[in-house]
């Protein structure tokens, strides 16, 4: 016979109207409870990321953006990761190694997201076929859209530059171009989508909107810049021209693709709370126009190219976007996870909490710091009732 639990202060929660145990966060809806009542703060809860407790959601950090579900010690040999590949991207571009150099800028962020989906556990709790599609639709899509468009970019350069329309000329095809890349980046996630997949968490969308979106752009890059190993185009290219390149396309279009794709991914897997005092018309809203500004961001990039600024500021403002863009996945990140549907699998039982290593009641936040448990991946919940804290 179980033993039951020990009793617990509670108190009434203003926010959703239900008895939770005494804490910082309500552990049924998130809401914080030391901040004022008001509706925006309900709607965000700016204060707490619900994915990384110890972050505001305005802090554009890479890791608990695009590896949200990763406690918080997990994320330091992924931030290695980065420095890593940032400096690996340095390092041949100074050295003018391009094969090296190229394919280190297509393949670095996609392999540093599959390591997370094996380390988080998402990797056994998502089907292998919709993760297979995801990803070979990307890479197909990628290909086949530098292979259809190589040409016309090159026809559009061939224009002599002295002619008054070849800027509105070159901007259009580009834009035109960057925005139907934009769209095929995201229809990996509306394919899988109508598989009717088991499992309808937000950040289970989030991943496969984000693998596709990192397997479009890896096989772009892999596609648009393998010629130049051979053909000698960059070959006399000074080292900071070759990192800016590199740094674009290894750094700030993967990440600002797969926020992305992720936001895709999470506005399709959505389904709102059926609580009385939601407003899922609302949060739906809110992250259509998420999705709509960052892929934005992401066809601005041409923009930025064509105006032919210095290599540096043209730096700067590319990792701007980015930092915009995970900014803004964040917030969208942080209302699916307030506001979706939880399920009945919540036993109110002693359980740790991996993100402040509290025992604290199996709740769908918790009441100490108030992550979102579902940001933890299904295989460590269910570790984690399995094998509850050991009385003292």
């Amino acid at each position: 016979m179980t033993e039951p639990a020990a009793a617990v202060d509670t108190r009434v929660c203003p926010a959703c109207h239900q008895t939770v145990p005494a804490g910082a966060f309500c552990g049924s809806c998130g809401a914080d409870l030391a901040a004022p009542r008001q509706y925006w703060r309900t709607l965000l809860r700016p204060r707490v990321f619900a994915a990384a407790p110890r972050e505001p959601v305005a802090l554009p950090m890479v890791t608990s953006s695009l590896f949200p579900h990763l406690p918080q010690p997990s994320r330091t040999p992924f931030r290695l990761g980065l420095f890593l590949l940032l400096l690996a991207l340095c390092g041949f571009a100074a050295l003018r190694l391009l094969g090296p150099l190229v394919t280190v800028a297509a393949l670095g962020v996609p392999l540093l997201f599959g390591l997370y989906l094996w380390q988080s556990g998402v990797l056994r709790d998502t089907p292998n076929h919709a993760l297979a599609l995801a990803t070979l639709t990307g890479a197909v899509f990628g290909t086949a859209w530098v292979l259809l468009t190589g040409g016309l970019i090159a026809r559009s350069y061939g224009i002599p530059m002295a002619a008054g329309f070849v800027l509105q000329h070159l901007l259009g095809v580009g834009l035109a171009i960057s925005v139907g890349g934009a769209v095929l980046m995201v229809l990996p996630a509306v394919l899988v989508r109508f598989l009717r997949p088991p499992s309808r968490e937000s950040l289970d969308g989030f991943v496969i909107g984000a693998l596709g979106a990192m397997s479009f752009t890896a096989a772009a890059t892999l596609t648009r810049l393998a010629p130049q190993f051979t053909a000698g185009l960059i070959d006399n290219v000074r080292p900071l021209r070759l990192f800016v390149e590199a740094a674009l396309y290894g750094l700030a279009i993967p990440l600002t693709a797969a926020a992305a794709g992720g936001l895709i991914g999470m506005m399709l897997w959505f389904q709102p709370s059926r609580r009385a005092g939601r407003h899922p018309a609302r949060i739906r809203v809110a992250l259509v126009v998420f999705t709509a500004l960052v892929v934005t961001m992401y066809t601005a990039v041409w923009v930025i190219d064509a105006a032919r600024l210095p290599r540096i500021p043209q730096l700067l403002l590319h990792l701007a976007l980015t930092a915009v863009a995970l900014i803004t996945v964040r917030a969208g990140m942080q209302m699916a996870l307030l506001h979706e549907n939880i399920d009945d699998h919540w036993t109110g039982r002693p359980w740790l909490c991996v993100h402040c290593e509290r025992v604290v009641p199996d709740m769908p936040f918790c009441p100490a710091c108030g992550a979102a448990e579902r940001a933890a991946s299904r295989s460590s919940r269910r570790a984690r009732r399995e094998s509850p804290p050991q009385r003292e």
